[in-house]
């Protein structure tokens, strides 16, 4: 069975010979017969076991690069993105970024990045931008797949990033020092799409970590705090005139879609037992609604929330730690669509 997959995929590689270079305007194919999602498995530490599945209308399938491949991801899988009809996947201690065809899951290029430690990556006109643990944004070209410039920052360890309006906004997070301190980070530095340098920074909430584009003037972050006497918060920021508008829920993380903030929220007592409650959050005016309140018990280890931007439908990795994964698929009103068992540390969708 095996031999005969690989053979249908060589098969479809050879009819795209002479095919043209990406472009990042044309959509995926959203065709219901042919319509997906890609599941990035974090896998374990040190596991060596990042794996890639793929959801469509006939079920699962695990283990989807490696089965193509003929090998693994590598060692963490830390982000996935969809940009043209190429695959992004940022593997983070194997220092890899793997671009891989969305269509036949043939690798196109194994992007190595040496001992940068890539964490986070978002798109632009036809490239890519990624943060890295050695403090940096490393531009890549999505047609030559090629390192173009590095930006380096000044701030802590870069997390997750977005662009907004001509800049690139990225989180400054945490930091371990000589002795086994951590400190912590609270600004978000701004680099400019133009020269690809730092210009500035915003001082935000303590140890900015997930943020994402709401519209061509605001972003949204939300700040993990010290896990102690400084408490995670959210922040609405508008660039234009400076202002910062505090949620009144600490998320854990979101998506966005369609002028709608999807989230949830995490917090532990003192025997570590958790609460998680999830709201759609209107991004112009901020009014929240909770949704999936008889969920919470089932979705008590959400790892993700991702939403299809075509059909809505609401898509959950509930993931703990050293076992498979479940992907909760709900409808925009909250009934539950399907459920599929993924792989280690499921950790984000996309479609």
């Amino acid at each position: 069975m095996k031999k005969n997959l690989l053979f249908l995929v060589a098969a479809m590689m050879m009819a795209m010979v002479g095919c043209e270079p990406d472009d990042p305007d044309t959509p995926a194919n959203t065709n219901t017969d042919t319509k997906c999602a890609y599941v990035l498995n974090e896998g374990l530490w040190g596991a060596n076991n990042a794996s890639l599945s793929l959801i469509t209308k006939d079920g699962i399938t695990n283990d989807w690069f490696a089965q193509i491949n003929g090998r693994g991801l590598g060692d963490l899988g830390q982000d996935l993105i969809h940009y043209g009809s190429k695959l992004y996947i940022i593997v983070h201690s194997s220092s890899t970024i793997e671009c891989v065809d969305h269509t036949t899951g043939m690798c196109i290029k194994q992007i190595n990045l040496e001992n940068r430690k890539p964490r986070y990556a978002v798109t632009h006109e036809g490239k890519i931008y990624v943060s890295c643990y050695d403090k940096s944004v490393v531009r890549i070209d999505t047609t030559s797949l090629a390192i173009e410039a590095t930006c380096r920052l000044s701030g802590l360890q870069p997390e997750q990033l977005c662009i907004v309006g001509e800049n690139i906004y990225v989180c400054n997070t945490w930091q371990q020092v000589d002795g086994g301190q951590t400190i912590y980070d609270s600004t978000i530095s701004i680099i400019s799409l133009d020269n690809f340098e730092e210009t500035g920074k915003i001082t935000v909430g303590l140890n900015p970590n997930r943020i994402k584009a709401l519209d061509d003037h605001r972003f949204i972050v939300a700040c993990n705090g010290d896990y102690g006497s400084h408490p995670a918060s959210t922040l609405v920021v508008d660039i234009s005139n400076g202002s910062q508008t505090e949620l009144e829920i600490a998320a854990t993380n979101f998506d966005i879609c369609d002028d709608t903030i999807y989230l949830y929220s995490t917090s532990y007592d003192a025997n570590w037992n958790t609460t998680t409650s999830f709201y759609k959050v209107d991004a112009k005016t901020l009014a929240k609604n909770e949704i999936l309140k008889d969920q919470r018990t089932v979705l008590s280890n959400a790892y993700s929330i991702n939403v299809d931007p075509e059909t809505k439908n609401i898509y959950i990795c509930n993931s703990v730690y050293g076992v498979n994964s479940d992907v909760f698929v709900f409808s925009p009103e909250g009934t539950l669509l399907n459920q599929y068992e993924a792989g280690t540390l499921a950790n984000k969708v996309v479609f």
